[in-house]
């Protein structure tokens, strides 16, 4: 578990599938459910930040939409500095160089299973505002269910 971290700023992470539904579903068929792959994903998410920016750094589910996962993250701004450069691709890897080329290696967040970060910002009073939009939703669904039966 993270410590309690002054000056944090709260970060919006989206990851999603990288390609459309139907390659998911034709490449996984039956057997692997989409939710299932998603949260390996989350947790890649996770262990690649961990490793490459911070083990320090707090991460939440924060919402889903269209089959994409919003992950808050509170990261200090060097942290955001850092996970953003990995991101442009402007951090050379510890490795230095490719085994069989001369070719320099860039850190990167590469996920198992062709997930990819889609979108970061940091969060704003607005997205806030659609997470709870979002809760009461999924509460009146529930409720008007519950009721069915």
């Amino acid at each position: 578990m993270a410590k309690n971290r002054k000056n944090t700023i709260p970060i919006l992470i989206d990851i999603r599938y990288a390609y459309s539904m139907n390659h998911f579903e034709e490449f996984y068929g039956d057997c692997v459910t989409y939710s299932e792959v998603e949260q390996e994903s989350y947790i890649d998410l996770k262990t690649m930040v961990f490793e490459k920016v911070s083990p320090e750094i707090k991460f939440r589910k924060f919402y889903r939409e269209n089959n994409s996962l919003t992950v808050k993250a509170d990261m200090l701004e060097k942290e955001f500095d850092l996970f953003r450069d990995i991101l442009s691709g402007n951090v050379i890897s510890k490795e230095k160089k490719h085994i069989h080329s001369e070719e320099i290696l860039k850190e990167k967040f590469t996920f198992f299973h062709d997930f990819m970060i889609s979108n970061v910002k940091i969060m704003t009073k607005e997205d806030l505002l659609k997470c709870k939009k979002t809760l009461q939703e999924d509460e009146e669904e529930v409720s008007e269910y519950n009721n069915e039966f």
